[in-house]
C-alpha cells in the first residue's frame, strides 16, 4: 500500500491474493523512450495513456475497478506486483513538418498526424506482453538495463508471483509455515 498511500488512503501495509481466490485481473501498460524525447513513444505517451485507460479500457470494455490497495492507473513503481502485462504501442505518421530558422528563433509545425494503436511488438516476436517490449526499448537503447531491473521488481514475471511473495513477506519479516507453499498468482 505504501506503493500509492492515495489509491489505498492507507499509508503502509500490504495485502495478498493467493490461489486466484480473487480471479483474474487485466493488467495493460506502456512504456516509452527515456532517452529520446523525439522518440514516437515518448512523443505521444500521452495520447496512447488515454487511448488505453478511457477508451479502449473504460469505453470500450468498461474495466472500472483497480486492485485493491492499488491504483487503476499510475505509474510502474506505484503499481501491485504482476506477473505479466498486456501492452499496448504507438504507430505515427507525421506529414508535413516544416522546421524554420530566422536566425533568432527556431520553430515548427506539422501538417497531420496519423496515429494507430498496436499490440507491442517485443523482442523476440513476442507480442502484447509489457516486459518483452521493455527488453526491445533496452536492446534499442531507449531505457537502461538499470531501469529494466526496477521494472521487473513490479512485473516479475509469468509464474514468479508465488516467489515475489516469499521473498515480499521475508522482507517484512515473515516465514512461511513449514511445508506451506504459495500458489498466488494475478494475471495480465
Amino acid at each position: 500500500m505504501q506503493r500509492a498511500p492515495t489509491s489505498s488512503r492507507t499509508p503502509d501495509g500490504f495485502s495478498l491474493f493467493r490461489d486466484d481466490t480473487e480471479g483474474d485481473s487485466h493488467c495493460h501498460g506502456f512504456a516509452w523512450s527515456g532517452i529520446n524525447p523525439t522518440h514516437e513513444s515518448a512523443k505521444f505517451k500521452a495520447n496512447n495513456l488515454f487511448y488505453v485507460s478511457m477508451y479502449d479500457h473504460l469505453y470500450k470494455r468498461g474495466y472500472v475497478r483497480n486492485v485493491p490497495g492499488a491504483p487503476m492507473c499510475a505509474c510502474v513503481e506505484q503499481m501491485a506486483v504482476v506477473d505479466r502485462s498486456d501492452c499496448t504501442e504507438i504507430d505515427a505518421a507525421e506529414t508535413g513538418v516544416q522546421i524554420c530558422f530566422d536566425g533568432l528563433q527556431l520553430s515548427a509545425s506539422i501538417d497531420s498526424i496519423a496515429i494507430k494503436y498496436n499490440a507491442c511488438q517485443g523482442l523476440d516476436g513476442t507480442n502484447n506482453d509489457l516486459d518483452a517490449y521493455y527488453k526491445n526499448l533496452v536492446k534499442q537503447g531507449h531505457r537502461s538495463v538499470l531501469e529494466y531491473e526496477e521494472f521487473l521488481q513490479t512485473v516479475v514475471g509469468n509464474g514468479n508471483c508465488p516467489g515475489a511473495i516469499t521473498k515480499f513477506m521475508e522482507v517484512q519479516g515473515f516465514a512461511a509455515a513449514a511445508g506451506a507453499t504459495v500458489t498466488a498468482r494475478l494475471r495480465g
